[in-house]
């Protein structure tokens, strides 16, 4: 069975996901906010392909 996460709680790890981006940004960890910033990426995609 598939674990359905619901809207709120992707809209809450999009905030804190940009926090730790852009933490990773200020102390010069470029990678890091890259890999965050695609996670975040992930999860606005999922949240538009959802009726």
């Amino acid at each position: 069975m598939d674990h359905v996460t619901s809207t709120n709680d992707i809209l809450k790890a999009i905030r804190e996901l940009h926090v730790r981006e852009t933490e990773a940004r200020k102390e010069g960890r470029e990678a890091e906010a890259d890999e965050i910033a695609g996670r975040i990426r992930d999860y606005q995609q999922e949240l538009a392909d959802r009726p």
